[in-house]
């Protein structure tokens, strides 16, 4: 399976919130940082602790995948129901860095509708 691929079945597994499919395309110390904001520990569990707090998606959309080498960039588009009972959509632009067919770390770039800089 070519980079491009792996990363599409992990955004895809993401998007439908099935982390554990996810996983299994990665390293066991892989990384996930959205820098700005935090740089999970290494590794799966760190992953499967932070997914728990993560509203649920009602819809979503995967845009491009650009791949380079043992890079891909993969963009999109989600909306999600929070607890309080809103919706709102965000965006994301994320790099993966992939490492003899797996995953060993994610940088995720996402912007909420209407925030600005």
């Amino acid at each position: 399976m070519k980079n491009k691929e792996i990363v599409r079945n992990v955004i895809q597994s993401f998007l439908r919130a099935d982390i554990e499919k996810a996983l299994s395309f990665m390293t066991e110390d892989v990384k996930l940082s959205w820098p700005g904001y935090f740089d999970l520990e290494a590794g799966k569990d760190a992953i499967r602790e932070f997914y728990k707090d993560v509203p649920e998606l009602v819809a979503s959309e995967l845009g491009d995948l650009i791949e380079e080498g043992d890079t891909v960039i993969g963009n999109g588009k989600m909306t999600a129901l929070h607890e309080n009972g809103t919706v709102k959509n965000s965006f994301f632009c994320d790099i993966y860095k992939l490492e003899n067919g797996l995953v060993r770390e994610i940088k995720s770039h996402v912007i909420f509708e209407g925030q600005k800089n």
